[in-house]
């Protein structure tokens, strides 16, 4: 009995927390949830409708960092097919010289000069003829074939939206944990799971139709930050300094990363008001 009671903690002994391993961050729980990027794997699959449901792997780890930066990109793509239909493009001399009156003045100058020739009367004639031209060549001085009509644009399509993040990874307790092994997780989603090291003729000899397609592609990875989930994405790029400040064992104290993700698809609509929680 009295060995028993020896074992029980005072009342106002710490508690012992265990570390999170790869989800372990010294500032977690001690500031703002929203500071920090979550990266998680997750994956897809169908409901009984048919209807493509993306859902947290939990079996692979949590990686949380500092969100000391970044920004969203949402871009489309747009033309206008009708302006290259415009006479300025077709006959570009020909209209510059109409729009600008040189057309005009120039044949005026050569009437003028030839008038004073054996050729005045032809000279003369062919100026009559040519009256309409010339009317013509006068009331589009300083106008333009292009209208509004010309000018609409046309969707083409959508990009993938992208995101452009600077982390923070920071040791006070173990490098190895809270900074080596999150930059290891990041960068092993980066590239591909598995590639084969023999030729796609030996990958089919060995495993038959299996050996085509051998490799296995990267994960699809979400983004939790600022009670906003972006999810399926791909990490396009982690860009992470080897110099920084080392612990005894080379392990990296602290450093900033770079980290480039882009959806899997292009969104619509809906999927960006599905972002903001409606």
């Amino acid at each position: 009995m009295g060995n028993d009671l020896a074992k029980v903690p005072a009342a106002n002994a710490p508690v012992a927390v265990q570390p999170e391993q790869m989800n372990a961050d010294p500032f977690w729980g001690s500031v703002s949830k929203h500071k920090f990027a979550e990266f998680n794997v997750c994956k897809t699959s169908l409901d009984e409708n048919n209807n493509e449901v993306v859902t947290v792997d939990s079996s692979q780890p949590t990686i949380r960092a500092f969100l000391v930066d970044g920004d969203k990109t949402m871009e489309s793509q747009w033309q206008t097919p009708f302006e290259n239909s415009n006479p300025e493009l077709k006959m570009p001399m020909l209209v510059a010289g109409l729009q600008t009156g040189q057309t005009l003045d120039a044949m005026g100058r050569m009437a003028d000069k030839a008038q004073n020739t054996i050729l005045g009367g032809a000279v003369k004639a062919a100026r009559e003829l040519l009256s309409p031209f010339s009317q013509f060549a006068e009331s589009v001085k300083g106008k333009t074939n292009l209208n509004k009509v010309n000018t609409t644009q046309v969707f083409l399509s959508t990009a993938s939206v992208r995101l452009n993040l600077s982390l923070f990874f920071i040791a006070l307790g173990n490098a190895k944990i809270e900074v080596e092994e999150k930059i290891m997780q990041l960068e092993s989603w980066t590239v591909p799971k598995f590639l084969s090291d023999q030729s796609v003729l030996t990958d089919v000899i060995e495993q038959g139709s299996a050996g085509l397609f051998s490799g296995i592609i990267p994960p699809y990875i979400s983004l939790t930050t600022h009670g906003k989930t972006y999810w399926p994405f791909i990490i396009e790029s982690v860009s992470a300094p080897i110099v920084t400040p080392i612990d005894e064992h080379g392990n990296r104290l602290n450093l900033a990363v770079n980290l480039s993700m882009v959806s899997r698809t292009a969104w619509d609509a809906a999927d960006v008001r599905k972002l903001y929680g409606n």
